[in-house]
């Protein structure tokens, strides 16, 4: 009834003086309902912003400790055998989890020490997973083989139009002309004329001497 009564108000009819009661209470009831709602809203749209606010400070934590690490080099990112992002995130994330379990707030620095640990973690999971490789691709490469020997140097040719070693004779000559004594120089090149002659009638006389003994042999 009290329903009807308030469309009959909402529609500008007019309601019973006993029923205005009914109207004022519905309309009380429903305006609360609704105030209800937009509370309601205005919370679940707070938590999304604090939930967005604090990704975006992750992020941009892991960002920046990413960035300080390529601009000044990973080594410098340690304090002896400490990562400083590994540390810091621990100490801030730490504070963090203290101010939330509290209820005085943390949560930012919750968020910002979750990015540094994340930096720090990926940091350490890269270095084991590089050392994994290089272990696998170590222990799979086959053992250097030794340097094969060099060959043995080959002796160039002789050159054409020269001879490979000089002649018995030729040296005798040589060490003849070597131990000549000042003013035989004539008598010693007849000499040389003279042996050349000599040895030229008998290699005539020995390839006549073969001839001749070939020929009987032949005949007989």
């Amino acid at each position: 009834m009290s329903s009807t009564a308030m469309q009959k108000a909402m529609s500008g009819e007019k309601v019973p003086e006993s029923k205005t009661r009914a109207v004022l209470n519905e309309a009380l009831s429903q305006a609360k309902n609704l105030g209800n709602r937009i509370a309601r809203a205005r919370e679940v749209s707070e938590e999304l912003a604090e939930a967005v606010l604090q990704t975006a400070e992750t992020q941009g934590t892991v960002f920046a400790a990413s960035f300080a690490e390529g601009y000044f080099g990973e080594e410098k990112m340690d304090v002896g055998p400490v990562d400083l992002r590994l540390g810091g995130g621990l100490l801030v994330g730490g504070y963090g989890l203290y101010k939330s379990m509290s209820g005085k707030g943390g949560s930012h620095a919750l968020a910002i020490g979750n990015g540094l640990l994340a930096v720090g973690i990926g940091r350490i999971g890269r270095h084991a997973g590089r050392a994994l490789a290089e272990k696998k691709n170590g222990s799979s490469t086959p053992p250097a083989q030794p340097p094969a020997a060099a060959p043995a140097p080959v002796a160039a040719p002789a050159t054409r139009g020269e001879p490979a070693q000089l002649a018995a004779d030729d040296i005798g000559e040589i060490a003849r002309m070597v131990r000549m004594v000042p003013g035989t120089e004539g008598d010693d090149l007849a000499g040389r004329r003279r042996a050349r002659l000599r040895r030229r009638n008998r290699e005539e006389e020995d390839e006549t001497s073969g001839r001749r003994g070939r020929f009987i042999r032949e005949r007989s």
